[in-house]
């Protein structure tokens, strides 16, 4: 049995980071019992993603489907969900804010590195194509760990 059944990726506002580390995962999930999603830890209102991480997606051969933001929330979490954050400060917050939080991390510990994934709000294109690029080689590392905890349980 796997040890989850669903992957949330939670960025500031999710319209940018979220989305694409989504988009990336539901391209390699086909065919297992995974769900994935993307929250925003700020969502005061739903609104649609950036346009600018959507093409940079587009350019990548990914399209993100994800029509509008959703506010990061307790029903979220539960012991088969993985909560992936951006940032530190974002990890710090879910488990400041939520007494249930459990398995939350950032990308780059849950893969035994460190560090912030830089937001490329207000960057010109290639900067939003260099953003999802190092978010897609991260998820991709993420699934392959997930896929391989899968294959030893």
């Amino acid at each position: 049995m796997e040890k989850y059944d669903r992957v949330i990726f939670v960025s500031t506002d999710d319209t940018c980071k979220g989305p694409m580390a989504e988009g990336v995962m539901r391209g390699l999930i086909e065919g297992r019992k995974l769900t994935t999603a993307s929250r925003g830890m700020v969502v005061l209102f739903s609104e649609p993603i950036n346009p600018k991480a959507d093409a940079a997606a587009r350019s990548c051969g990914v399209l993100l489907n994800h029509p509008r933001t959703v506010q990061f929330c307790e029903q979220d979490m539960n012991d088969r969900t993985l909560v992936l954050t951006m940032t530190e400060q974002q990890k710090k917050t879910i488990y400041e804010q939520y007494e249930t939080a459990i398995n939350v991390y950032t990308i780059n510990e849950f893969l035994d590195g460190e560090g912030d994934i830089e937001d490329p709000t207000g960057g010109e294109m290639p900067v939003y194509v260099e953003c999802f690029e190092r978010i897609s080689v991260l998820v991709k590392l993420v699934a392959e760990k997930l896929f391989l905890e899968d294959e030893q349980i």
